[in-house]
């Protein structure tokens, strides 16, 4: 389980905006506390038009300037870090393919770890209907996702909350989850929960984790709920225990209501207002159709 004990290539999806300053600012907080180093990621697609000739690009004089503008400001941007953490190492790339296509690349070529990318929150009816950018990282990608709300000003998780809901990887989330509350001097909490669909199984994992967790003195919180409206409770026990991070298995829940409601990841991150890094161990489940005509720069995260 080396790979999930060690975070040590962080990458952070930037926009340029006040939306993800939050996010940039926690995978610094991170990289410090994990001696990682951070990739400041952006992302620029390219407009092309398909005619008997093949693809071409579209107003190439002007892609060119905005690329040329963008490395500008990026490098601005890792400079300005890089004084301010003068003992982390940051770097920057830009992407020109499918967002998650551009991520995806670079996980293999430099062996992230981690993505971080902020949100806005709930979202919308334009995200409802087009998928926001955070989202499509979130279900695209194939390591493991922190999702910052651009409100939060938590970078220290000193109060973990992890949810037993799934039966998947829970050994390796665990040990994702020890490695962060080590490096945050915090505890673990757990919160077992199920339907009637699998209860025991659910039950028994669960209290053979809190068992495991019994000799360490900074574990505080366990509790067990029956419900099927897990995403709501989740929610529920972060504010009312005041967690500062929520670990979660990459497994969605309900995943037919993804458009005519709400499934499990919708649900989780509209109603939950601290931090949610989702626990992956290489899957891309689903990166999307390629966009055509129209420019996505990165993430303007929702």
């Amino acid at each position: 389980m080396e790979k999930h004990t060690k975070i040590k290539t962080i990458l952070v999806a930037v926009d340029f905006t006040e939306k993800t300053d939050s996010a940039t600012t926690l995978a610094a907080h991170m990289a410090r506390r994990h001696k990682a180093r951070v990739i400041l990621f952006h992302n620029l697609m390219n407009f092309y038009i398909i005619d008997r000739t093949g693809r071409q690009m579209v107003g190439e004089d002007t892609v060119s300037k905005h690329y040329k503008e963008a490395e500008n400001t990026l490098e601005l941007m890792r400079e300005h870090l890089q004084k301010m953490y003068s003992d982390i190492t940051f770097h920057k790339i830009i992407g020109n393919d499918h967002i998650v296509n551009s991520i995806n690349k670079i996980i293999d070529s430099e062996s992230v770890d981690i993505v971080i990318t902020g949100t806005a929150g709930k979202q919308g009816l334009r995200e409802f209907i087009l998928g926001s950018s955070s989202y499509q990282i979130l279900t695209g990608v194939k390591c493991s996702v922190l999702m910052m709300p651009e409100d939060s000003h938590q970078y220290k998780f000193e109060k973990i909350l992890v949810p037993i809901r799934v039966l998947e990887k829970l050994d390796e989330k665990l040990e994702i989850s020890k490695l962060i509350a080590e490096k945050n001097n915090g505890f673990i909490g757990l919160l077992g929960i199920s339907g009637d669909e699998h209860f025991r199984d659910i039950r028994k994992a669960f209290i053979k984790i809190r068992e495991s967790l019994k000799g360490d003195e900074k574990e505080h919180y366990a509790s067990f709920v029956v419900s099927n409206d897990k995403a709501v409770e989740i929610s529920k026990a972060s504010k009312d225990a005041e967690f500062d991070l929520i670990i979660l298995n990459y497994q969605d829940e309900e995943g037919w209501k993804s458009f005519f409601s709400e499934n499990f990841f919708k649900q989780i991150i509209n109603n939950t207002s601290v931090p949610l890094l989702f626990f992956k161990d290489g899957e891309a489940i689903n990166p999307g159709p390629e966009p055509t005509g129209y420019d996505i720069t990165l993430p303007f995260p929702g």
